[in-house]
């Protein structure tokens, strides 16, 4: 085989592996929070982040007040490892049929701390979360997708910045039936991996089905529902100091984060070409110069 032939496969087998790495997720080694709620602030549910690998508070609710905030005790920080938001799994049905994949918060926005594989540099950033689908069509459950995510990094000096990107709304598999928003913040400049990721969710304005409940349970003895025996006036959650009159949706149920890397620019491949094509221009000249003249 040509030395020819051999750069160019050399060539072509780098640039296709370095495709193929680039395109792929950056692998999450850890993760920070508050755990999640669930039964004791009335949920139906407890949304723990239950198969956190540091076991030590996975399975303990975040707060032990009925009515948290986010000024309420941290009392469930899970610290050193990764659970839930970071195993693959993306429910592609209503939360109610799938609550043991959600991580979920009751009256707060979480913050979410990531800690990533180094050498990379990261593009996008994914979150699954429950859609507001069912709650804007009046159907029980409380749950909506956040407003906005607030972003901050940090890097290994210590410096901490906000960078610019932008956030986009789509249904997962293009159906607003999946019951799964997808959240991407794509950064204008890719952040390096080394760095800190700080997530904020930041809870939506209260939908149909909050303002049904208010009306049916906090200011009147009414019914949302076909069975008056159900009917309840609710005057332990606090609903109208923490959902009605902040015009927040109560709760915001989170499956997946993803870190997308950043594929190169086009002007990295043309540099990366001319590297390789210098290389092999040097090697030709001074494996001609070896050749011995004819008689």
């Amino acid at each position: 085989m040509s030395l020819r032939s051999r750069l160019l496969i050399a060539l072509s087998t780098t640039l296709l592996g370095s495709t193929a790495a680039s395109a792929g997720l950056v692998t999450v080694t850890s993760y920070e929070m508050n755990n999640g709620n669930g039964l004791i602030q009335n949920g139906n549910y407890n949304y723990f982040d239950s198969t956190y690998s540091v076991q030590a508070k996975a399975s303990t609710n975040g707060s032990s007040l009925v009515v948290p905030s986010n000024g309420a005790p941290k009392e469930a920080l899970l610290t050193g490892g990764t659970g839930k938001l970071t195993d693959n799994v993306i429910p592609a049905q209503n939360y109610s049929f799938g609550p043991q994949n959600y991580v979920g918060w009751k009256y707060q926005d979480p913050t979410i701390i990531f800690n990533l594989e180094a050498g990379k540099s990261v593009s996008t950033v994914t979150l699954y979360v429950a859609s507001s689908y069912a709650g804007s069509l009046g159907f029980g459950g409380l749950v909506g997708q956040p407003a906005s995510v607030g972003l901050s990094i940090t890097t290994l000096g210590n410096t901490t910045f906000t960078p610019t990107y932008t956030t986009t709304f789509t249904d997962y598999l293009g159906d607003k039936y999946s019951g799964t928003e997808v959240i991407t913040l794509a950064f204008s400049t890719p952040i390096l991996s080394s760095d800190t990721f700080s997530l904020t969710l930041n809870r939506g304005p209260l939908l149909l089905d909050g303002i049904n409940y208010y009306n049916n349970h906090v200011v009147g003895y009414g019914c949302d529902n076909s069975d008056p025996a159900s009917c309840f006036l609710d005057n332990v959650n606090d609903f109208k100091n923490s959902a009605y009159d902040p015009n927040l949706q109560p709760w915001i149920l989170l499956s997946e984060v993803q870190f997308t890397a950043a594929i190169p620019e086009p002007s990295t491949w043309v540099m990366m070409i001319l590297g390789f094509a210098g290389l092999g221009f040097g090697m030709y000249r001074r494996n001609a110069k070896r050749v011995p003249a004819l008689a």
